[in-house]
Parts: structure tokens; sequence; C-alpha cells
């Protein structure tokens, strides 16, 4: 499948780029989240007529990504107080959509899906770092405090 990208996407290209992707990342990803038109002649002229006003949004957006950037590296650590087992393991996980609510709720606002937990959930207490994607250029880390509280049984 081949598409025009209308922004930089991650590992893939920049903008204005005619990318061959598999079926499902385009239609799946690709096309309703905007980031892509299907690469035909009309889409190819109406995308050069747009160009310059398509490069401008894509700058306003990593100027604004980078202001983010900068405002979560002000942050020392994130805390997260949670009950555990007396073996010290936590009841559930600490997942990227918690990450993002409690940044967001500390007035940094931050997407679900721009949380990067390669290792996956945290399940256990302690200190983690997690990467956070806000542009295709913009990445920085945060670090989680995972403080355990015994639960009291009822």
């Amino acid at each position: 499948m081949q598409l025009i990208l209308l922004e930089k996407v991650h590992n893939l290209g920049d903008l204005g780029d005619v990318v061959t992707v598999k079926p499902g990342y385009g239609r799946n990803f690709l096309l309703p989240r905007g980031k892509a038109i299907r690469a035909t002649r009309s889409n190819l002229e109406k995308f050069e007529a747009e160009r310059e006003e398509l490069q401008r949004q894509a700058n306003d957006k990593l100027s604004a990504a980078e202001a983010r950037r900068e405002a979560i590296d002000g942050i020392e650590a994130v805390e997260f107080h949670v009950n555990v087992s007396p073996e010290g393991r936590l009841y559930g996980s600490i997942s990227a959509r918690e990450i993002a609510d409690k940044l967001t709720e500390m007035g940094y606002p931050v997407e679900k899906v721009e949380v990067d937990q390669p290792e996956g959930p945290i399940r256990d207490t302690g200190e983690f770092t997690v990467g956070l994607i806000l542009h295709a250029d913009v990445q920085t880390e945060v670090k989680i405090v995972v403080v355990g509280q015994e639960a009291t049984g009822a």
C-alpha cells in the first residue's frame, strides 16, 4: 500500500514522503489518524498545493512538543502510592494510562500513546524510568517512583 505522509512518522518517513507500508498498518493506524493519505495522482497534486500549510502545521506541532518536553524535564519524579502484598508485589500494575493520567493531573498533558514502556507495565515497587515520545523528533524520560503500602485486610 503506497501512502503520502502528512506528518513525520517515527521510524517511517518525513512529511511528503511516499512510503510503502503493509495494508493493515496503513488502514488501521496511518489513515484513521490523519497521518497519511493514499498515493493517488489527485492526492499527490492536492498535497503539493497544500505543502506549505502542512509544513507550517508540522513546525507548530514540533515547537509545542519541545515546549512540553522542557516542562516535563523539570519534573523530578512522579510518585505512585499503591497497595502491595506482604511479598512486596503490586496488586495490579501501573500502565501507560495511569502514568499519562497522573502527568495530566499534575498539569503536564500527556496522552497514553505517548508513554513508552518497552518492558511492559510496572508490577513492583521501586524507581523506574519511562520514556515519553511527544513527537517523532521529541523524546524524553520521566522517573516513576512506586511506593508500596501494605493493604489492610477486612
